[in-house]
């Protein structure tokens, strides 16, 4: 059990970035807790997920909602720093809240703050560890949401749990990897309300050890490395990879001659025949509305949305009769055997 402050004695500090974490903040001013202390990465890192998200309503800048909410907001990159440790001590913090945070939190920072540091993560932990959570869900062909609350400890997602829900829903809810995110803020409201409530009622936390025969880990993604397509799968394959690193990530690549295309949508169409893999990734028909239709080793895929030098376009614009869609092996061998850190995505 875990014993919290009062609630007119909890001073949060929030890290990480991103829509969700502003979220939280806004559910704590909303039930009337203190300001929390927003600390973020320095914004040469934030780059990447503001162009990802800037067509979207969950582009947040967390630099001006803490200007707007007039919260303080502290940048750095090294949350274990010694300075930083102090700096939030001096400040009161008490309880600290991650999620989407870079580092990884270590013993010192934890014992600074009587272990009360929480992460929330978007899957049913022990199961999906780690992180592109929902890329990986869609490859794997998993339709639900999920969120937990841990207490970090000095593993990855691997504290116990305090409270955490799941729900299954339907492959037209969930179709790509920000479906999924959006799905996800409601659990994440829902569990940290729970959290909350705990506080206002001055209720101690169950946790619960998480069962290290059910953990399983998967890695970062990084579309731009990752996302090569390997036109040697089936046609349920290709589809979900696409979906897997379509909105609102850059898309799954591969190449004409030596031109870069992302495929942003398309889906399947199922043939009786069986063709022969020296055939797969051949475009065999264009159609009026701008699809394009491509052979794969048990049917078709038709592609309806591409990117081409960060430019979103129908395929019949760059694609042509007879064009073969194919991703060199070195290509391919670096997507599956590169795990890029997250210090580098920028």
């Amino acid at each position: 059990m875990l014993k919290l402050p009062k609630k007119n004695k909890v001073q949060f500090a929030l890290l990480g970035s991103g829509y969700d974490l502003c979220n939280i903040s806004d559910i704590l001013l909303k039930q009337e807790f203190k300001k929390p202390i927003i600390v973020t990465h320095s914004k040469k890192f934030h780059m990447r997920d503001k162009k990802l998200m800037e067509n979207t309503k969950r582009n947040t800048d967390i630099f001006l909602y803490s200007k707007e909410k007039n919260i303080k907001l502290i940048e750095e990159d090294d949350i274990n720093s010694p300075k930083l440790i102090k700096k939030l001590l001096d400040l009161g913090v008490n309880v600290i809240f991650s999620h989407a945070c870079r580092s990884i939190i270590k013993k010192e920072f934890l014992n600074s703050f009587q272990n009360l540091v929480f992460n929330i993560h978007p899957s049913f932990l022990p199961e999906e560890r780690g992180a592109a959570t929902f890329s990986w869900r869609i490859l794997n062909d998993q339709k639900f949401v999920a969120a937990t609350i841990h207490q970090i400890d000095e593993g990855i997602d691997s504290g116990p749990i305090i409270f955490q829900k799941k729900k299954i829903l339907s492959k037209k809810e969930l179709t790509v990897p920000l479906d999924y995110d959006i799905k996800t803020t409601k659990m994440y409201e829902s569990i940290f309300e729970d959290f909350l409530k705990k506080i206002q009622k001055n209720q101690k936390l169950t946790i619960v050890k998480q069962n290290e025969k059910n953990s399983s880990y998967l890695p970062r993604l990084y579309t731009e490395i990752n996302g090569a397509i390997d036109f040697d799968w089936n046609t349920d394959q290709i589809e979900r990879f696409v979906r897997a690193f379509s909105y609102p990530y850059p898309g799954a690549f591969t190449f004409i001659n030596k031109q870069k295309i992302c495929i942003l949508e398309c889906f399947t169409e199922k043939n009786k025949r069986n063709f022969h893999p020296f055939i797969s990734g051949r475009v065999s028909k264009k159609f009026s509305n701008g699809s394009v239709r491509i052979i794969t080793k048990n049917g078709f895929i038709r592609i309806t949305k591409i990117r081409v030098k960060n430019q979103i376009m129908n395929p019949t614009e760059v694609i042509k009769i007879n064009d073969v869609l194919f991703t060199p092996r070195n290509v391919l061998d670096k997507s599956r055997m590169t795990t890029i850190s997250v210090k580098n995505m920028k």
